[in-house]
C-alpha cells in the first residue's frame, strides 16, 4: 500500500464517526426496539456467566427462563470479542462496549471493503466510492439495531482478499481465521457468507480447474473453520434441533416468481440497502463478457424468493439475509464503473425501468434513476463526478435513520431503572417478576444478582415455550409467542417459585416490603419452593385428556409425571356471564367498553376463554381485559403468533367489573366461556411438599432434603438432556415433570441432591476445538516456514 491508500482509509474513518454523530445526535447508538432489550442485556447476561463459571466457554445461564442451557442464547455474541471484553472490563457498562465495538465494526467494514477492492481495480478514487455506498447501505441501520445482520460484513471482505492471496501464495490461514470469525459474530450469516466464499473461490478456481489441489485446499478451510468453532457450533446445532420458533407461513407458488420490487437490493433496511444506481450497473454488467455470469447470478439472487429462502436455512424467504452479498456487488459494480460503454446504454433501458413498475414511491426511484443515467454518462470521462451521487445513498441513509430510530437517553434510563436496582441491592431476593416495561426488561438480570423466569431468545426453549402458552395459556401479547413475559398471573408466580414482584400497582396475595418513589417491591412466601419433593402424582395421560382451565389447578395441586394415581379433581366452575355465545366487531378505530359482573366474585379467580376470527387477516387484532392484553399478529408479520384462541386469568376484579379494549379491525369472537376458582383452593400448597435447603456449591443445585413419603423430585428448571442429578452422590435417571421441567424418582427420607449441567455437544465440541486450534497453529508455522524458505 502507498500513503495515498492510508489517507483514503483514514478518510473512511473520519466519515463514518461523522455520520454517526450527525445522525444520531444526542441519542445513543442503539435502536429504540429491539437494541437494548436483547442486544445490550443478553451480552450483558453471557459476559456474566463467563465470570459466573471463570471460564471463557461457559455452559449454564441460570438468570433467565428459570436457568438453561447457555446455547440458547449463543446467537447472541457467545464468544463474541465484545462480549468477552465485557467480561474482562466486568465495572464497564456493556451498552457502552457494545456501541463502541459497532462502530468499530462499521469502521473496519468500509475499510476493509476498500482493501479489498484495491485488489481488483486501479482507480483508488474508486474504491473509496463504492466503499462509501456500502457505509450508506443497511449497514448503517443494522449496526444499531440488529447487530449480527451486518457485523459478518467486515469479515467477509477479509476472507475473500485471503482467497486473492491465496491464489497467489497458496495460504489458506487468514481464509481458516477471518471464516472462523464469521461464525463466532453470526453462525445464522455465516451459512450466506460461506456460499458467498464459496461462489468467490471458484470465480478465481475457474482458470486452474485442471489443478485439483485448489479443491483439497478448499476442503480444508471449511473443515479447519468447522473444527476451530465446535465448542461453539456443535451445542448450538442441539439446541436448533430440539428449540422452537415462530415463523411466516411460506406460500411455495410465490418462491419461484420474481419479486421485481427489488427490495433485498435497494432502499430497504432489511436487505442490501443500495440504490437505484446499483441496479443500473448490475444490468449493464450483462453486457459485457468478464462481468455478465456474476451480474446474472446477482441478479438471480435479488429477484428470487426461493434464494433468500435457501440462504435463511429454509425458515423464511426473507430478504435480509442477502446483505451476505454486498461484497460480490461491491466488486461488481467496480468492474463495471471501470470499463463501459455507452453504446449498451439502449439494451439496458428496459431492464433499468421493470423494478418503477413495483417499487414503492415510483416517481423519487425515477429521479434516483434519471440522476443515476447522468451520473453514468458523464462520470465514463471523469470519475470525480461520480462522488456527485453520494448525495442520493445520503439522502436514503438520512431518511432510513431519523432520530426516532436511536434510543433516547431517557428511554434508556427507564429501561435501565435505577429506583428498581436500588430495590434489588438493599432486599434478598430470589426469582423476581418485573411488571414495568415488560418487552424491554424481560431479559435484564441487573448483573445476575436476580433470577428471572422470562427471557426472549431466536432460539427458544421448545418445551418452557409450551409450558407457558399451551399448558398455563398465558396472555401473548406480542407478534410472536417466543417472548416469554413476566405475567401477573396467581398460577405463574407461585408455581414459578416468583418470591418477588416489582411493579408500580398492587400485586394480589404478594405484601409491599420496600418501595423506591413510583416502584414498590412485593414479596410472599406462599410460593412453591425451587426444588421439592411430593407423593401427589398424576398421570401425564389423565392430564393430557384435561382441557384448559382445568389443567391449572390440577397442576398447581399435583405433580404430573409418567405414571401418577392421584384423583384429583378440578375445582374450577363455569361461569353464565349473560353474554352472547359469540360477537362480531367492525370499527374503524380502538374503542373501550365496560361490562358489569352479575355477581360479585370476591376471594374468586375469573378465566375468560374464546375464540378469534380475524376477517381482515393483513391486521392485527388485540383485545385487553382489565390491563391484560392478548394479540393476534397480521399473518404478514414476520413471526406470525398463531394466537387465535384468547384466554385471560383475572385474580383481582375492582368493583365487579370488566373494562375491555377491542382494537379496530373485522373480527368475529366466538365460543366465549367463563370460569371461576375460590383463591383458597390455591392456597398453602407450599406447605404440603418437602422443600429443598439449599447449600452453596459449584454445582446447580445443592442442598439436603428430608421426604416424608416416596415420591418424586421436582424442579423448575426447564428439562433439557444434559442435566445429571445425584441423589446421596449416586446418579439417577432424569425425567420430564409437570409437562416441561427437570424431575426425578426420589424415596422416602433424609437425602443429598445435587444437579449438574454439561450442554449437549460440549465435550466434543470443546474437543474438536483445541484440535482445530492445533491445526491452524501447525498450519501457520508450516506456511512461514515455507515462506522464509522461498
Amino acid at each position: 500500500m502507498k500513503k495515498k491508500d492510508y489517507i483514503y482509509m483514514l478518510s473512511l474513518f473520519i466519515i463514518t464517526i461523522s455520520m454517526i454523530f450527525v445522525l444520531k445526535g444526542q441519542h445513543l447508538f442503539g435502536n429504540s426496539i429491539d437494541w437494548f432489550n436483547q442486544h445490550v442485556m443478553l451480552s450483558d447476561a453471557l459476559r456474566q456467566a463467563i465470570r459466573d463459571e471463570g471460564t471463557l466457554f461457559p455452559t449454564y445461564l441460570k438468570n433467565l427462563m428459570s436457568g438453561v442451557n447457555i446455547y440458547y442464547f449463543s446467537y447472541y455474541g457467545y464468544l463474541r470479542p465484545d462480549v468477552l471484553l465485557g467480561a474482562l472490563f466486568i465495572n464497564i457498562k456493556m451498552i457502552d462496549i457494545l456501541s463502541v465495538y459497532s462502530i468499530f465494526l462499521m469502521i473496519l467494514t468500509t475499510i476493509s471493503c476498500y482493501l479489498f477492492l484495491r485488489n481488483h481495480l486501479k482507480e483508488r478514487q474508486l474504491c473509496f466510492f463504492i466503499s462509501l455506498l456500502v457505509l450508506c447501505s443497511s449497514l448503517f441501520f443494522q449496526s444499531h439495531k440488529q447487530i449480527m445482520f451486518v457485523n459478518v460484513l467486515p469479515f467477509l471482505f477479509l476472507m475473500l482478499k485471503s482467497v486473492d492471496h491465496y491464489f497467489k501464495d497458496g495460504n489458506i490461514t487468514g481464509m481458516i481465521l477471518w471464516g472462523s470469525l464469521l461464525i463466532v459474530h453470526s453462525y445464522f450469516y455465516s451459512i450466506g457468507c460461506f456460499i458467498v466464499y464459496l461462489i468467490y473461490f471458484l470465480k478465481h478456481y475457474f482458470p486452474y480447474r485442471n489443478n485439483k489441489k485448489h479443491i483439497i485446499n478448499l476442503f480444508k478451510v471449511y473443515l479447519s473453520i468447522f473444527l476451530l468453532t465446535a465448542i461453539l457450533t456443535i451445542p448450538t446445532l442441539f439446541v436448533i434441533i430440539g428449540g422452537h420458533k415462530s415463523v411466516q407461513a411460506l406460500n411455495y407458488s410465490k418462491l419461484l416468481i420474481p419479486t421485481f420490487d427489488l427490495r433485498g437490493l435497494l432502499y430497504d433496511n432489511y436487505g442490501c440497502g443500495m440504490t437505484y444506481f446499483v441496479w443500473m450497473l448490475l444490468v449493464l454488467g450483462l453486457f459485457k463478457e468478464k462481468t455478465r455470469k456474476l451480474s446474472l447470478l446477482l441478479i438471480f439472487v435479488m429477484l428470487m424468493p426461493l434464494a433468500s429462502l435457501i440462504l435463511n436455512g429454509f425458515l423464511y424467504a426473507r430478504s435480509k439475509i442477502l446483505i451476505v452479498f454486498i461484497p460480490l456487488i461491491c466488486l461488481q459494480i467496480g468492474y463495471v464503473l471501470e470499463d463501459y460503454s455507452l453504446n449498451k446504454f439502449k439494451y439496458c433501458f428496459i431492464l433499468w425501468l421493470i423494478p418503477l413498475f413495483f417499487i414503492q414511491r415510483p416517481f423519487l426511484v425515477l429521479l434516483d434513476l434519471i440522476f443515476s443515467f447522468i451520473i453514468l454518462y458523464f462520470g465514463q470521462k471523469n470519475i470525480k463526478s461520480y462522488f456527485l451521487y453520494l448525495l442520493v445513498p445520503c439522502l436514503v441513509v438520512y431518511l432510513n435513520n431519523p432520530s426516532k430510530s436511536f434510543l433516547l437517553k431517557e428511554k434508556y434510563q427507564k429501561y435501565n431503572n435505577q429506583e428498581i436496582t436500588t430495590l434489588i441491592q438493599r432486599n434478598e431476593i430470589s426469582r423476581l417478576a418485573l411488571f414495568s416495561n415488560t418487552s424491554q426488561t424481560m431479559n435484564q438480570t441487573f448483573q445476575n444478582k436476580v433470577t428471572r423466569v422470562s427471557g426472549y431468545t431466536s432460539t427458544n426453549h421448545a418445551l418452557y415455550n409450551s409450558f407457558l402458552y399451551d399448558t398455563l395459556k398465558l396472555p401473548i401479547s406480542l407478534n410472536n409467542r417466543v417472548a416469554q413475559l413476566d405475567q401477573d398471573n396467581p398460577f405463574y408466580l407461585k408455581m414459578m417459585a416468583i418470591d418477588s414482584v416489582i411493579s408500580t400497582k398492587e400485586v394480589e396475595s404478594y405484601q409491599q416490603a420496600d418501595q423506591e418513589k413510583n416502584y414498590k417491591l412485593y414479596q410472599s412466601q406462599e410460593v412453591m419452593p425451587v426444588v421439592y419433593a411430593t407423593s401427589q402424582l398424576y398421570s401425564q395421560k389423565q392430564f393430557q385428556k384435561l382441557n384448559y382451565p382445568y389443567t391449572l389447578d390440577t397442576l398447581y395441586n399435583n405433580a404430573v409425571v409418567e405414571k401418577g394415581s392421584s384423583t384429583y379433581q378440578s375445582q374450577f366452575k363455569v361461569l353464565d356471564l349473560g353474554l352472547d355465545d359469540s360477537y362480531t366487531i367492525h370499527q374503524k378505530k380502538k374503542t373501550n367498553k365496560t361490562y358489569k359482573l352479575l355477581q360479585s366474585l370476591k376471594n374468586k379467580i375469573l378465566v375468560l376463554e374464546f375464540d378469534v376470527q380475524n376477517k381482515k387477516p393483513k391486521q392485527a387484532v388485540s383485545i385487553t381485559i382489565n390491563g391484560i392484553k392478548n394479540k393476534l399478529s397480521k399473518i404478514t408479520s414476520p413471526y406470525y403468533n398463531q394466537n387465535t384462541h384468547f384466554t385471560y386469568l383475572i385474580s383481582n376484579i375492582k368493583n365487579d367489573e370488566l373494562i375491555v379494549s377491542f382494537s379496530k379491525g373485522n373480527y368475529k369472537l366466538k365460543n366465549l366461556k367463563a370460569y371461576t376458582l375460590d383463591d383458597s383452593i390455591i392456597k398453602n400448597r407450599e406447605k404440603e411438599v418437602d422443600s429443598l435447603s439449599l447449600e452453596n456449591g459449584k454445582d446447580l443445585i445443592n442442598g439436603t432434603i428430608d421426604v416424608s413419603n416416596s415420591g418424586y423430585l421436582i424442579t423448575h428448571l426447564p428439562y433439557d438432556q444434559g442435566y445429571q442429578i445425584q441423589i446421596d452422590r449416586k446418579n439417577v435417571k432424569s425425567e420430564i415433570v409437570n409437562t416441561a421441567f427437570l424431575g426425578c424418582k426420589i424415596s422416602k427420607g433424609n437425602h443429598r441432591i445435587s444437579i449438574q449441567f454439561k450442554p449437549k455437544g460440549y465435550h466434543s465440541g470443546f474437543v474438536l476445538s483445541y484440535l482445530g486450534m492445533m491445526v491452524v497453529v501447525f498450519n501457520f508455522i508450516y506456511e512461514r516456514k515455507k515462506k522464509n524458505e522461498e
